[in-house]
């Protein structure tokens, strides 16, 4: 018995040892296994776990087992095909979510997390790379499978939701609130049958790196609910402010925002600036009577500066009868030293001990109130420059006194700033449209107080409203618009940067605007902000064919299409061209570019506009308006009585258009914008032009036509005329006083003609175009001249290789398009300055130009190629006797679909 106890323990062992090798050859897992699903982490098996003390230092062959087969520990590739470390499974690695659940094997694509309270505990990857050494694909996932951009949806009966992540996202809740053609954050969109909501989260403090303490955050939504069949409302509400991740999440409202940690330090140094809000009248400035620094302590006892002795150093201002006076450019500043401050009284008072400061004024007239201080500067580490800040101002104009007041301005650093409104909209209710919004803007600002959890809290709020009206009864139609933009309403934020340093001085303004500046309408921002494509190439209305190309330089060469041999045939000046200035700077309103957000109206403007119009017959109306703006915190008015008329009547062989406008006008609310200039021959560039307030007392006239008409088959003629007419209502002195002219304005005609003669395969084209200009500007620093411009065209298009067609039918002219052509062009023109002379034309002068080109359109790998070559020469000789001579060698080829 035994004997047979003894041969069957070591049969047992034997068996066991044969199975555990089996099992290690097999290359069968032991440990680190994934269980059944949702068990994460090693499943441990008894039966495998072996009392062995030998350590196997052979290669793994399988990244996804830690089986080491014992014949691993020799490597002959001569008999044995060499196997390389390949992902056997699915690509990527494993992923759990906070339960523990399993997500699969993939790759991390976007991950947001912010962890409080942590020192650098705010992490973002929009754009990890995916080591291949840890199972990734070795490429950035996020720009490379996904463009910047990844959507999620879902949805059921009730309604379906979206949500998107992505660097460009166009966005936009309500023209005061929120506005970003490209959007950089994560975006939430649910929609049911009768409302719709959005929800927006951003980090735009450098939103593609991670781990840090002090950031800056967005957070905004817009819901919208349809409260009848005609009746919709909506809310919004976005706001920016900053973050500390070292403190406590719910310390406080997270939208108030808080100071960073380089703000909120000792304050050592404070400057108030006393300044003329309407610095241009120099008169009816700033009146200062007394002044004085108020301060409380964490305690809450409060102490005057000059109870104690702390009195400012006063720099600026002139003194009138014992007050200080700011008219103009001159300014009073204020300088209040508090490092200092427990030299001051017997209290023993340290900066670190307040807990709020406030400067007490005395003040009257047209004031601006501006502070600083060692805590709000440029951001420089050496010699910082101290940067003033707005904190208040008056309202209007006055300058007789009676506005005195005494005033105590909070100074603190700034922490958030948000805005939230409400906004309606009607749709044609038995006739009667509306459409309008309110929105209250709140800045939030704590006094820097080290040994206080959160300084003092100060609000500032301003308001943004519109409304507009539109009523049908035929032929009668009303519409009315009014506004009101306070003077300090904002939608822009500072950013901080990873240390807490906020730059309130850069060549880049380092702000995230909530309303984007996008005045050419291309999605892409005219100004420049951190992280965010700009553009410095605006062309507001000169794009009329949507391709973000000037339509006066479609070539993108440095001479304008208007004044380049052969396209000047197609391309007319932007004089001749019509719309309207209802902000009368003397340029069209859908011209205009300017550095401000896209908001309906401008800041610091109230009124409104209303017109009636009546309905003549088809193709005819005629309104009459009424225009009143004034600002609410500068000087200004705006009061228009105007009319209109347009007709336009197609004919069977042809098109006549007529327009109209004439107003009477008081405007000296200045409207200054940017334009793009771009001289003959050199680089373009935006250059500021202000507004020389033609319109302050002055009579407008603007009258434009055109007709089209077919004469034939071949013969296509246009006639163009613009008459804008300007005639100011102030005394000749007053008007001579300003530089400026009585009667000013702009007389232009165009006439052109053109004919397509075919001659076999080959086509003849004359052309002829006129240009006359009377230009007469309302400053006397530019000259007035008049000049007539006269061009004849003449182009041969001869197709070589005919049995080649590539369009059997030409839609204008009725012929073939040919794969080969050669092209012969010449181009005579005559300019005579009729009177006086411009800044660009000196003299009279005729000129030839002539144009031989080859031209070659083919299909290639699924394009469609167009090559030229060719060779333009040309001469103008001027009235002086100078002559100029130019040539021009060109090989181009262009692909499209």
């Amino acid at each position: 018995m035994r004997r047979y106890l003894i041969i069957s323990a070591v049969l047992f062992m034997l068996c066991a040892k044969a199975v555990s090798s089996q099992y290690l050859a097999a290359g069968r897992p032991v440990l680190d296994q994934i269980g059944s699903a949702g068990e994460v982490g090693p499943s441990f098996g008894v039966d495998y776990v072996l009392p062995e003390l030998h350590k196997w230092y052979g290669p793994r062959q399988l990244r996804e087992t830690y089986a080491q087969p014992w014949y691993t520990r020799e490597s002959f590739y001569a008999g044995e095909g060499y196997r390389r470390y390949v992902n056997q499974l699915l690509e990527g690695a494993n992923f759990y979510d906070r339960f523990g659940t399993s997500l699969g094997r993939g790759w991390l694509v976007y991950n947001w997390t912010q962890t409080q309270p942590e020192a650098r505990g705010s992490a973002i990857m929009k754009k990890p790379f995916n080591d291949p050494s840890n199972g990734g694909s070795g490429r950035n996932t996020y720009t490379g499978f996904f463009s910047r951009l990844v959507i999620a949806s879902d949805g059921d009966g009730h309604g379906t939701y979206r949500l998107m992540v992505g660097d460009e996202i166009y966005t936009s809740f309500t023209p005061l609130t929120f506005y970003k053609p490209r959007f950089n954050g994560l975006r939430i969109d649910y929609a049911a049958d009768a409302y719709r909501t959005s929800l927006i989260l951003s980090r735009p403090s450098e939103p593609n790196r991670d781990m840090r303490t002090n950031l800056t955050h967005v957070v905004g939504g817009h819901a919208e609910w349809d409260a009848g069949e005609d009746l919709r409302l909506g809310f919004s509400y976005v706001g920016a402010h900053n973050a500390n991740t070292k403190n406590d999440f719910v310390s406080g409202n997270p939208l108030h925002g808080l100071l960073t940690s380089h703000q909120n330090q000792d304050l050592q140094d404070l400057w108030v600036r006393i300044s003329d809000d309407s610095p241009n009248d120099n008169s009816g400035g700033a009146v200062v009577f007394s002044y004085d620094l108020v301060m409380v302590d964490t305690s809450g006892r409060e102490i005057r500066g000059s109870e104690i002795g702390l009195l400012p150093i006063v720099d600026g201002g002139r003194n009138v009868g014992g007050t200080l006076v700011a008219d103009g450019s001159e300014a009073i500043v204020l300088y209040y030293d508090l490092s200092g401050l427990s030299d001051y009284g017997s209290e023993n008072l340290d900066s670190s001990d307040l807990r709020r400061a406030s400067v007490e004024l005395a003040i009257a007239n047209d004031y601006r109130i501006e502070m600083t201080s060692d805590l709000q500067t440029d951001g420089q580490r050496r010699n910082a420059e101290p940067v003033f800040l707005g904190f208040d101002r008056a309202v209007g104009n006055i300058a007789d006194r009676s506005n005195s007041n005494v005033l105590r301005v909070d100074y603190t650093l700034p922490a958030a700033n948000e805005v939230a409104g409400v906004n309606w909209t009607v749709a044609n209710w038995k006739g009667l449209s509306l459409e309008g919004e309110f929105v209250l803007n709140r800045r939030h600002g704590f006094y820097p107080s080290p040994n206080v959890a959160r300084g003092y809290h100060a609000i500032t709020e301003a308001t943004a409203a519109y409304n507009t009206l539109l009523y049908r009864r035929f032929p009668w139609t009303l519409f009315v618009e009014t506004f009101s933009i306070d003077a300090a309403y904002s939608t822009g934020y500072w950013l901080t940067e990873a240390s807490g340093i906020i730059r309130y001085k850069d060549r880049i303004p380092q702000r995230y605007e909530m309303v984007d500046d996008d005045d050419d309408l291309d999605t892409i921002p005219e100004w420049e902000r951190p992280l965010q494509r700009s553009s410095p190439t605006v062309f507001p209305g000169y794009d009329e064919n949507g391709d973000f190309i000037y339509d006066h330089n479609q070539n993108r060469n440095f001479q304008p299409d208007y004044d380049e041999p052969f396209l000047r045939f197609r391309s007319d000046r932007p004089e001749f061209l019509f719309g309207l200035d209802m902000n009368h700077n003397g340029t069209i309103d859908r011209f205009e570019d300017d550095d401000r957000p896209d908001y309906p109206y401008r800041r610091d403007q109230r009124g409104f506009n209303a017109y009636l119009r009546f309905n003549i017959k088809p193709g005819m109306d005629m309104l009459f308006g009424r225009q009143q703006v004034r600002a609410l915190a500068s000087s200004g008015h705006t009061r228009a009585w105007y009319i209109m008329c347009n007709w336009k009547w197609e004919m069977p062989r042809g098109r006549l258009r007529l327009f109209e406008h004439a107003a009477v006008l008081r405007d000296d609310i200045a409207d200054p914008i940017n334009r793009w200039v771009q001289p003959a021959g050199l680089s373009g560039r935006m250059r500021r032009v202000e507004d020389l307030l033609v319109g302050r007392n002055a009579w407008k006239n603007v009258l434009y036509a055109d007709f089209e008409h077919w004469v034939g088959d071949g013969v296509r003629i246009l006639h163009r005329a613009k008459w804008e007419y300007w005639r100011q209502r102030d005394p000749m002195e007053l008007v001579w006083k300003r530089e400026g002219r009585m009667e000013s304005g702009f007389l232009g005609m165009i006439n052109k003609a053109e004919w397509s003669i075919p001659i076999g395969l080959s086509v003849l084209e004359p052309r002829f175009k006129s240009e006359y200009r009377k230009v007469r500007p309302f400053t006397r620093r530019l000259p007035a001249a008049s000049i007539l411009e006269e061009t004849f065209f003449l182009i041969w298009t001869q197709p070589i290789l005919a049995e080649t067609v590539g369009v059997t039918y030409f839609p204008r002219y009725g012929r073939q398009q040919f794969h080969t052509e050669v092209q012969f062009g010449l181009e005579l023109t005559w300019l005579r300055l009729l009177d006086g002379e411009l800044v660009d034309v000196k003299s009279d002068f005729k000129g030839w130009t002539a144009v031989g080109q080859f031209i070659n359109r083919v299909g290639y790998q699924g394009y469609q190629l167009a090559a030229r070559a060719g060779l333009r020469i040309g001469q103008r000789s001027f009235a002086a006797g100078e002559s100029q001579r130019t040539s021009l060698f060109f090989l181009s080829i262009n692909a499209g679909l």
